[in-house]
């Protein structure tokens, strides 16, 4: 009977495999649906076309990073101190960032709802860039630190035991994890009440504005579609954190080693649905939202026509 230990490596890779394909098409797809005429000038799809060019630059880089030096034999993180340092600055900040900008869409979503009209001012393209901007800035700049105190030590590249550890475990839970889910459920508690107070939904809002039953739709699908990446975000990061948690708390007590194996199998699942997070956003999109289905399909349309004439160019001109 093959052990758990023998299957684990196996399941691992090829279930990284499968995310590093299906999270990038995913995230490429989003990319050619969100830059759409129909879509592009809304707040929220700023946010989240950045969501999912972070998201792709996240899964990418996380994925062929752990494929190099745990399945393929590349030592150079272990052996390069700049390559050390640059890979545990950018292993926890593309994450936060990514996160980030999902908890920007929901906050955008939370103020375009407000009955406050100088709160709703908030949500306009101008804002969203500049407050985007400063939001990057500030998870790159903050966590500049890690390039100083990631370092090769007896040939593993990590933090030194103790205070810096703690330091970049803490950095990496919050802005990873503590601060966009807090923030998530936060203004999707706030949007509730602002749904709750206008008595019928958007449609009172919108109505109030002078908005057409059309843009009512759209702001209800952009509403879905925001706070179904914001659910499924919080969930998969929720369970990383708690089997992460898990596995610092009792890394001091002694185990079998059939448990040895079954939290190391569960670790490798939460690691792979972790990363799943970065890939699954149009997947999720294409379910919950009709308006995203055919402005998808518009968008593939309009692509396919513009190669297809380019390539008549082409050969009218040869």
């Amino acid at each position: 009977m093959v052990s758990l230990a023998a299957i684990t490596p196996y399941f691992t890779i090829y279930s990284f495999f499968i995310i590093l394909i299906i999270g990038t098409i995913g995230n490429i797809c989003n990319l050619i649906a969100f830059l759409s005429k129909n879509l592009r000038t809304k707040a929220c799809i700023f946010y989240m076309v950045c969501s999912a060019s972070l998201d792709l630059f996240c899964s990418n880089f996380g994925i062929i990073i752990r494929f190099a030096t745990e399945y393929f034999g590349n030592n150079l993180v272990n052996t390069n101190r700049g390559i050390c340092k640059v890979r545990g600055y950018f292993l926890v900040c593309l994450p936060a960032m990514a996160s980030t900008g999902v908890l920007l869409a929901t906050f955008d979503r939370c103020v375009s709802t407000s009955p406050n009209a100088r709160w709703r001012r908030l949500s306009s393209i101008w804002f969203a860039q500049r407050l985007f901007i400063v939001s990057m800035l500030f998870i790159l700049i903050s966590g500049s630190f890690q390039l100083i105190v990631y370092d090769i030590r007896n040939g593993i590249c990590a933090p030194s035991p103790g205070l810096e550890s703690i330091i970049v475990t803490v950095y990496g839970a919050a802005f990873c994890f503590l601060i966009p889910n807090a923030g998530m459920i936060i203004c999707g508690i706030m949007t509730w009440r602002h749904l709750q107070q206008s008595k019928n939904r958007i449609a009172s809002i919108s109505n109030s504005n002078g908005q057409s039953p059309g843009v009512q739709r759209m702001n209800r699908q952009l509403l879905i579609l925001v706070f179904a990446n914001a659910i499924l975000s919080t969930l998969l990061t929720f369970q990383r954190g708690i089997t992460y948690s898990y596995n610092v708390i009792t890394s001091s007590v002694q185990k079998s080693v059939e448990r040895q194996q079954v939290e190391y199998f569960i670790l490798q699942v939460s690691t792979i649905l972790y990363y799943a997070n970065y890939g699954m956003a149009f997947y999720i999109n294409c379910c919950v939202s009709t308006m995203f289905r055919k402005t998808f399909r518009e968008s593939i349309q309009s692509l396919m026509n513009r190669c297809f004439r380019l390539c008549k160019c082409g050969q009218i001109q040869n």
